[in-house]
């Protein structure tokens, strides 16, 4: 889902979080990061916890997505060595 979107279900990562997922702009690095911390703020973005600008810009990205996506797009970016 990272790299694909899912078939249509969000947008690739890398898009807006750079091909190599190491940040972009001001959008920051997301590989390597602890998959709790990943899950937790793609759930609270998808529901309104998270109100920032960053957010508000990933609000559509993550509409669509299950617990059990965000926990596999937390795992694979987990992997990924920073």
């Amino acid at each position: 889902m990272v790299s694909t979107g899912g078939a249509g279900k969000t947008l690739q990562c890398g898009i807006c979080h750079g091909q190599d997922l190491k940040g972009l702009g001001d959008l920051p690095s997301i590989v390597g990061r602890s998959p709790s911390y990943v899950v937790r703020q793609l759930y609270d973005i998808q529901n309104g916890a998270r109100a920032g600008k960053a957010a508000q810009l990933m609000k559509a990205t993550v509409a669509n997505l299950t617990v059990e996506d965000m926990t596999s797009i937390a795992a694979y970016l987990a992997s990924r060595a920073p």
